[in-house]
């Protein structure tokens, strides 16, 4: 097999309910098979010149996780991530979270995630619009605003128990007005980011639930459903303006505290500023920023991509120049 030293360096430190969702959920059985999958797929990897990726186990298992250790899903979601990330660079290369612009976006809260997980293991990760500072974008370009977004999400995944129990998204439409929709909705950029989202990016979206909906939400869905699939689009869950069924959901300790009720004394995770601080300075840690400023150098990459429509399901995709 293909091993290479951090193989043997790997050591999972998932609880038992993690691991358990591993085994029951992703067909992770044991060490010593995922150690085997893992290198299966980086010796399919080596094997094809033209795909220059990262290869160390961490970074390989996410892409059999999300996949439920399939080699050919695993293969075919990495090629589309490096496809991806290769056709759009203004979006994913040279990601740097001390770069002053990138705080500065990332502040305005578009992903606000909280460290603590949700009484089912998952991280709860807010969508917010009620900081946007359109001026900026418009300064600065949107594909700046896409650019910050995919630092937060390489973070995201980063964490093991994102790859294992998921993530739920809260979208809070407060402070979201019809003219800063249309100053910040690009059809071709909102199609091409959710194919990455949804096909590309090693990561478990278990539910989207939407409060504070605007009036003019109908239009909205009507420009952003027609891009979305279908699988993502079953996962949304409208609320208004109640969070019940959330605080059902996912607890409380999870939640900023502007999103808690008035009477609630238990665990928080504090405000949303020092929410977005914490994630700040956590990207600033050395392993994560070595990581990241290696995963977006532009040194990674695939070339373009042939798919024969004789290609049965169990024989390799092809990568040709």
């Amino acid at each position: 097999m293909d091993y290479e030293e951090g193989d043997r360096e790997y050591v999972n430190l998932l609880e038992e309910s993690s691991r358990r969702i591993c085994k029951e959920e992703l067909h992770e059985r044991n060490d010593a098979d995922t150690l085997i999958a893992v290198q299966t797929f980086r010796k399919w990897i080596k094997e094809h010149k033209t795909l220059k990726t990262p290869t160390d186990y961490r970074f390989l298992l996410r892409f059999l996780r999300v996949c439920k250790f399939s080699q050919l899903d695993a293969r075919e979601t990495l090629e589309h991530f490096w496809s991806v990330r290769c056709s759009q660079p203004e979006w994913f290369v040279g990601e740097d979270p001390t770069d002053e612009l990138m705080q500065k976006i990332i502040r305005m809260q578009m992903i606000c995630c909280p460290k603590r997980r949700d009484k089912h293991g998952r991280r709860v990760v807010f969508s917010k619009f009620d900081k946007l500072d359109v001026e900026l974008l418009k300064t600065v370009g949107l594909h700046t605003l896409y650019k910050a977004c995919s630092l937060v999400l390489d973070w995201l995944i980063y964490d093991e128990h994102v790859q294992v129990e998921g993530q739920v998204m809260v979208v809070d439409f407060r402070g979201l007005t019809f003219n800063v929709f249309k100053a910040m909705f690009n059809k071709d950029m909102e199609e091409k980011y959710t194919d990455y989202f949804h096909r590309a990016l090693p990561n478990r979206m278990n539910s989207i639930e939407v409060v504070n909906e605007p009036k003019f939400f109908d239009l909205v869905w009507a420009m952003i459903a027609p891009i979305m699939p279908q699988e993502m689009k079953d996962r949304f869950h409208m609320h208004g303006g109640s969070l019940v069924k959330i605080y059902e959901e996912v607890g409380y300790e999870c939640l900023p505290e502007e999103y808690l009720p008035d009477d609630y004394d238990g665990p928080k995770s504090g405000t949303c500023d020092e929410i977005v601080e914490a994630m700040l300075e956590d990207m600033r840690q050395p392993e994560f920023l070595e990581y990241i400023r290696d995963l977006s150098s532009g040194k990674y990459g695939v070339d373009k991509v042939k798919v024969h429509s004789t290609e049965s399901k169990g024989s390799f995709r092809k990568i040709v120049d």
